[in-house]
């Protein structure tokens, strides 16, 4: 807080070299009762436990907290003789400061503060008024006084806003140098992804190419056929976590077109009743039966669709059931895909989007946190619900198609 500043609040609150000299007059008649002025106020205080246990110290034994409250008293007995010093220059405005950032550092909560300040000002202006000053100079003695105690919180007041704004820099400081650490994992993930692509995704594409053929000229009884098809999972399963990668590392812009978001979802769950998780899982859609038209990036919206939809399925027992629900509001189109399965701890909830982040014995842990950037991208929002043993609720929402 700038010097500049106190200047505009003094001449806010019209405080001048008349209501300074008004305060200087009386100090050497109110500065013997001062001393019952601190004591009142540590009577009044030490009736409001949040407040003692703020001033007294967290812990600590009784000797330890004495000497703290009788350093606490000379020190308020020095700021209500400062009050009355008349001179109200760049020091003076220091010093508050530095009381009011003691105030901040042990966590005195600003409403203490504002209740302080009122025991004080009251008392002040009963002994002020027991002065039996001459009635012109009594109203301007009073009158400064109350002036002088709002500009003493406002200066405590604006130490608080400096504590707010630094912890607020702190979080950004924190939050900035976060992405920078992801932007640079995302670029090692890049390269890494590159070489798999290059050294893994080829031989798989031939390998797969081999089992095929070994399999077709199988007898339809032969008791390896299983084994094939056991490998050829595998090896889907492989492909998927390097495209994972792929997608995570060099992420596409979207391209977008119309889609009918009915369509999109039904397609999607056409290819997914291949999927062995959906072989005793009911799927129920609703409001659904008239088209739901976004502009989006087909490809990437069914990739999202088809992930979350396979989760749900995941997360369902032998019998479960997925419900599938499109609604239209306020230019927004919500998804909503629930499911009746094992749900998820709170501990696990906040960590879903996180990258590499999984509970399952298989998966990247990329599957949720490229579907979130995926709906991101389309200027959309993306949130999970979850209960264990309840299941777990998905919404997305994305700008309805123009």
């Amino acid at each position: 807080m700038s010097n500049e500043l106190f200047r505009e609040m003094k001449s806010y609150l019209q405080f001048g070299e008349s209501d300074a000299a008004a305060l200087a007059d009386i100090r050497s008649r109110i500065a013997p009762q001062l001393s019952d002025v601190v004591d009142h106020f540590y009577a009044r205080l030490l009736q409001q436990p949040g407040a003692s246990a703020v001033f007294r110290g967290h812990g600590g034994d009784e000797s330890t907290a004495q000497a703290t409250m009788a350093r606490l008293r000379s020190t308020l007995l020095v700021w209500l003789d400062e009050l009355f010093s008349g001179t109200y220059d760049e020091a003076y405005y220091e010093s508050r400061c530095r009381i009011g950032r003691t105030h901040v550092r042990v966590e005195l909560p600003q409403h203490y503060m504002f209740m302080a300040m009122n025991v004080i000002r009251l008392e002040l202006n009963g002994r002020i008024r027991k002065l039996a000053l001459p009635d012109p100079i009594q109203g301007a003695t009073l009158r400064a006084l109350h002036k002088l105690l709002d500009l003493e919180l406002a200066i405590m007041n604006q130490t608080y806003r400096e504590d707010l704004v630094r912890q607020m820099q702190d979080l950004e400081r924190a939050h900035y140098e976060q992405r920078i650490s992801e932007a640079e994992h995302l670029a090692t993930i890049g390269q890494l992804a590159a070489s798999l692509a290059h050294e893994i995704k080829n031989p798989l594409a031939g390998i797969s190419g081999a089992i095929q053929v070994l399999g077709a000229g199988m007898a339809t009884n032969h008791p390896h056929r299983e084994i094939i098809a056991e490998s050829l999972r595998q090896i889907d399963r492989l492909d998927a976590a390097v495209r994972d990668l792929l997608i995570y590392a060099r992420p596409k812009p979207p391209e977008k077109s119309r889609v009918d978001l009915c369509e999109l979802i039904g397609h999607a769950l056409v290819l997914l009743r291949e999927e062995p998780a959906f072989r005793d899982v009911r799927v129920m859609c609703e409001n659904m039966e008239a088209s739901c038209t976004v502009q989006a990036d087909e490809a990437q919206m069914h990739q999202v669709v088809s992930n979350l939809l396979l989760n749900a399925a995941h997360a369902c027992e032998r019998g479960g059931t997925i419900r599938c629900r499109i609604d239209e509001a306020d230019a927004l189109v919500r998804l909503t895909i629930e499911d009746n399965g094992c749900g998820m701890a709170s501990d696990v909830l906040v960590r879903v989007f996180e990258p590499f982040y999984t509970t399952k014995a298989r998966g990247t842990g990329l599957g949720l946190s490229i579907c979130k950037r995926i709906v991101e991208a389309h200027r959309g929002a993306m949130d999970i619900e979850s209960k264990i043993g309840k299941g777990t609720r998905v919404t997305v929402e994305i700008p309805a198609g123009m």
